[in-house]
């Protein structure tokens, strides 16, 4: 975002799962980009949230009632603290987060005109690790669990500029085979990560060649998904490197001004051609 500011371009939607959607719901409720920044820096795990092992395990060995790994209260009374709803309610930015319905698997959007603190809440929610939310009586935890990029509320209302932030360099920079089991096993998680975003893109290979018998799904910023997009620009901001598993719930201020400073550097180098 503050990127974005310094060339000018203000989005009229924004939309995001987990800490996306609390990030839409703090600009949308007037927080700067510098106010937001400093709260991420400021905060620490331990503001954020209590592990809680010794209750996960023994309801894990007992066969209890589930019991999830930490205790995110805290998160709740931050988010009381720093996001004004009544001010979010009348945003004239739109936004949209995502939750998803834990019975029915459904993913369920809301505007900034129906969020409440249990909605971030829930959009936050990671599974297994954080406690679902109840929102009019129906439990729900992060959408990010089936829709990690969720970008189809901006082609349904005819956006014609859309701007995506990815958590993965997968799709859009070449990676090495992995070599060791944990390698394996973040980039599977990497191309968990950046899936629900390719499987919503046009099929640009398709279209482009309705015949063919082998064809691939387009990568970020591609030529053909381009074209494919009659009417849209389309361009992403990514990682240049994987994250890992470490980063989905390192809230420590070293680990957001590293993620703040690379942002704004990636957004920079990766935009200059959307933005000539």
């Amino acid at each position: 975002m503050r990127y974005l500011n310094e060339v000018n371009w203000q989005p009229d939607l924004i939309c995001g799962t987990s800490i996306g959607a609390i990030n839409g719901a703090a600009f949308g409720s007037g927080m700067s980009v510098d106010e937001l920044a400093h709260l991420w820096k400021t905060y620490h795990r331990k503001q954020m949230y209590k592990i809680t092992f010794p209750a996960f395990f023994r309801t894990l060995l007992s066969g209890r009632k589930f019991s999830p790994l930490s205790d995110n209260r805290p998160t709740r009374s931050l988010l009381e603290k720093t996001i004004d709803i009544d001010a979010l309610r009348n945003s004239t930015t739109e936004i949209i987060i995502s939750v998803l319905n834990m019975r029915t698997s459904q993913v369920r959007y809301f505007t900034h005109k129906a969020i409440g603190i249990e909605h971030l809440m829930a959009a936050g929610g990671i599974p297994m690790m954080f406690p679902w939310q109840y929102i009019d009586g129906d439990p729900y935890w992060d959408a990010g669990v089936m829709v990690n990029t969720p970008i189809m509320p901006a082609f349904e209302r005819g956006a014609t500029e859309i701007i995506v932030v990815l958590l993965s360099p997968l799709g859009a920079i070449p990676q090495r085979l992995p070599s060791t089991h944990r390698e394996v096993s973040e980039l599977v998680f990497e191309q968990f990560l950046i899936g629900s975003y390719t499987a919503c893109l046009p099929n640009a290979g398709w279209r482009t060649n309705p015949e063919a018998d082998v064809y691939d799904t387009p990568l970020p910023d591609s030529p053909q998904l381009q074209l494919s997009m009659k009417g849209v620009r389309m361009a992403t901001v990514y990682p240049t490197r994987m994250l890992g598993f470490r980063s989905l719930l390192d809230f420590s201020p070293r680990q957001a001004k590293t993620l703040l400073r690379d942002g704004y550097v990636n957004a920079r180098m990766q935009l200059k051609s959307f933005f000539k």
